[in-house]
């Protein structure tokens, strides 16, 4: 519809530059009003340029889009009112594919620097688990004859333990890079933490979790990714709580400000400010003989559901961890 009012406004304006030079050069031609043919002709100059005006100033806007999306410059911003409804609708789209643009940006730069991180950690801990494999190995085969058999066998254990410690990590690894896309559906919150209750309750201080949800609370989300960062997070909170007689973990599913969100609380040592940061970096554990998959699995999870992870923590008092969806 805002298309044909363009249209149609240069159509007309072409129609009145003609009418206006007709009846402006036949009062010429007769001599009728010098006066009305000069009026004629100033009217055709107005017209003509609103139209210049109109045509430029769109060429212009478009210009600079099209120079936008060539450099990738997210920075633009069209007028957000124009005389014609047709351009007023027409920036409004412009606006938005920039804003697109800008939002694909940040998504490319953000992936850039979680995979960097990973590529980081994966590179260290590589080389960490194949020096001392290298080293023993290249000792007992220059050195055969001057081993026992039992220090040869035990030099072999030491290689195999550090094998298969390179093996787990590299499996947490492809834990963490090729997780399935979402199949979203409708879970009931509530029949989701009966599930994790049943799965959990083998689990070293499970009868310590208390679950709450708000009645008749559904959420669109694909159900083995979403459990699989509930145990992930659960599991951070037991590990965290462990040995305390006072320990409390709640797991609590609500409505806030328009936006579900399950929080895990726990009651433990908590996080000191300085690594809260930290803990979204993969590999990276505060407990010793941690993964450090746990938190950047889950964030991850909930990324690809179009949510976010949040963790805040008061240290000797409580930590939450929220999945926004």
């Amino acid at each position: 519809m805002y298309s044909r009012r363009l249209y149609l406004k240069i159509i007309a304006g072409i129609t009145a530059i003609v009418c206006f030079s007709l009846l402006g050069a036949g009062l010429l031609i007769s001599k009728t009003s010098y006066f009305l043919a000069f009026a004629c002709l100033m009217v055709i100059l107005w017209i003509s340029l609103y139209m210049i005006r109109l045509i430029n100033r769109t060429n212009r806007q478009l210009s600079l889009f099209f120079d936008s999306l060539r450099n990738k410059d997210a920075s633009q911003h069209f007028p957000h009112q124009a005389d014609d409804p047709f351009l007023q609708n027409m920036y409004a789209e412009m606006n938005k594919v920039i804003h697109l643009l800008g939002e694909s940006r940040s998504e490319i730069e953000e992936k850039r620097l979680y995979y960097e991180s990973i590529l980081r950690v994966l590179t260290h801990e590589i080389r960490n688990s194949l020096t001392p494999i290298s080293s023993l190995s290249a000792d007992l085969l220059a050195h055969t004859e001057s081993y026992s058999p039992e220090q040869l066998t035990e030099g072999l254990e030491v290689i195999n333990n550090q094998a298969r410690n390179l093996s787990s990590f590299l499996d947490s690894y492809h834990r963490l890079t090729h997780l399935p896309d979402p199949e979203r559906k409708a879970i009931a919150v509530s029949a989701l933490f009966i599930k994790l209750e049943r799965l959990l309750a083998a689990e070293p201080g499970s009868q310590r979790i208390a679950y709450r949800a708000e009645e008749d609370l559904v959420v669109q989300a694909d159900p083995n990714l979403i459990t699989l960062a509930l145990i992930n997070l659960i599991r951070n909170a037991l590990q965290a709580v462990a040995g305390q007689s006072d320990a409390r973990i709640g797991v609590e599913a609500l409505i806030y400000e328009g936006r579900t969100r399950i929080t895990i609380t726990d009651n433990g040592p908590g996080i000191p400010a300085d690594k809260l940061s930290d803990i979204f970096i993969p590999f990276y554990s505060t407990k010793d003989g941690g993964s450090g998959i746990g938190i950047p699995l889950s964030q991850r999870i909930m990324q690809m559901h179009g949510g976010e992870l949040t963790v805040i923590s008061d240290p000797r008092k409580k930590t939450v961890c929220t999945l926004w969806f």
